[in-house]
């Protein structure tokens, strides 16, 4: 009987999702739209030929090769030339670049005598993903080209090759980067927003399904009994869209910005509980919208900031502590990080084990929340004629 009425109620989901405009929408057409809009957005991977300009005061042959070690790197590019500093701050309220640098008048003089030779570098960081690029790469391009100049003066004044090595560099430091090796902003950017696309189609779509249905005014319990039976029945058939959508994520949208995901058994393990928590609390959360409506008015701010208090983008021991406290109504808090280390890594299932027993957690405590409601109200589950 419990079966009979678990195949009822999942045909009649899918039936309501395959029907109506409105969830195809939401379950099918969104996924596609946004997972192709982010993902060539980010195909270049990094911001390249960023533009720049000079204030070159001293023209030099020293200060015009500065400027072509620069260009030579494939992130910057110097397009304009200025002759004042005023010029140059002109340019980037313009929108002609994105900063400039100044080349100081005593540039090459100070060079050839293995002087400190000051560049001024100024940048427009109101755009923070450029201005660390150009901050980073301008930066390398001047130490190499520094480093290489003061060698040249020691080699010519009869030093080996290997001692100026050592003079210019008493400190070698190796660096390791793990899970995004080329320092990519679509490494860094793309899995959270496609995850934030996915736990926002699900909320959406069980939150439109569930008040539909309230217009009704009947209850599912009545003809079903259990509500065990009637909340696994209204949740599988998202947790399998969500499950399509993350497939689609990693096997599609993902290799177009030539993320190829590394830990496949910990990926889908965790995002499938992800998948899971996020059914659960869309379930929970939509006994309180009384219309489609409401759900997507309210819903609509939802992504934005659990995205940013998930510590996707601010740390999230850095939050405030009344901010935590909130973050942890949404189950990206505990995922959106694991998730992004099992696309870009080689991480062992194990190192999921946190995350997935804080999802199956907040998944239990929905659906007992989302049980005792329906036990006071009974119209948690009302009935679609």
């Amino acid at each position: 009987m419990k079966i009979k009425a678990l195949k009822d109620i999942l045909f009649r989901e899918f039936s309501f999702i395959f029907k109506l405009k409105d969830m195809i929408l939401i379950c099918f057409l969104a996924p596609l739209v946004y997972g192709l809009m982010f993902s060539y957005l980010y195909i270049n991977k990094r911001a390249t030929n960023i533009n720049l300009g000079v204030v070159n005061q001293d023209g030099s042959y020293l200060s015009r090769k500065l400027v072509r070690n620069i260009n030579a790197t494939a992130e910057l590019k110097t397009t304009m030339q200025y002759s004042s500093f005023q010029e140059g701050l002109a340019g980037i309220f313009k929108n002609n670049v994105n900063g400039f640098y100044v080349i100081a008048n005593s540039f090459g003089k100070n060079m050839k005598k293995g002087r400190i030779s000051p560049v001024l570098n100024v940048v427009n960081s109101s755009n923070f993903l450029v201005a660390s690029n150009v901050l980073k790469k301008f930066t390398l391009a001047s130490i190499i080209f520094s480093k290489q100049q003061f060698q040249k003066i020691l080699t010519d004044k009869g030093f080996s090759y290997k001692s100026t090595e050592n003079v210019f560099s008493p400190i070698k430091i190796n660096t390791v980067y793990l899970f995004n090796t080329q320092m990519n902003y679509s490494d860094f950017l793309l899995p959270c927003l496609l995850l934030a696309v996915l736990q926002q189609i699900i909320l959406l779509a069980v939150c439109t399904s569930i008040s539909l249905e309230k217009k009704d005014n009947n209850e599912l319990n009545v003809f079903y009994g259990s509500f065990f039976i009637m909340f696994l029945g209204k949740a599988i058939p998202y947790i399998l869209i969500g499950s399509l959508i993350n497939v689609l994520n990693i096997y599609i949208f993902l290799p177009i910005d030539g993320i190829y995901a590394s830990s496949i058994l910990g990926l889908f393990v965790l995002s499938t509980v992800f998948i899971i928590a996020v059914v659960c609390f869309a379930i929970l959360v939509s006994i309180f919208f009384k219309s489609p409506e409401m759900a997507m008015a309210v819903l609509m701010f939802y992504s934005l900031p659990t995205v940013l208090l998930s510590g996707f983008a601010w740390p999230h021991s850095a939050l405030p502590n009344y901010l935590k406290i909130i973050s942890y109504i949404s189950p990206s808090t505990y995922s959106m990080n694991y998730i992004r280390l099992f696309i870009l890594g080689d991480v062992k299932i194990w190192y999921a084990k946190e995350p997935i027993i804080a999802l199956v957690l907040f998944s239990v405590i929905c659906f007992f929340i989302t049980y005792l409601i329906e036990m006071k109200t009974k119209k948690v589950f009302p009935l679609r004629k």
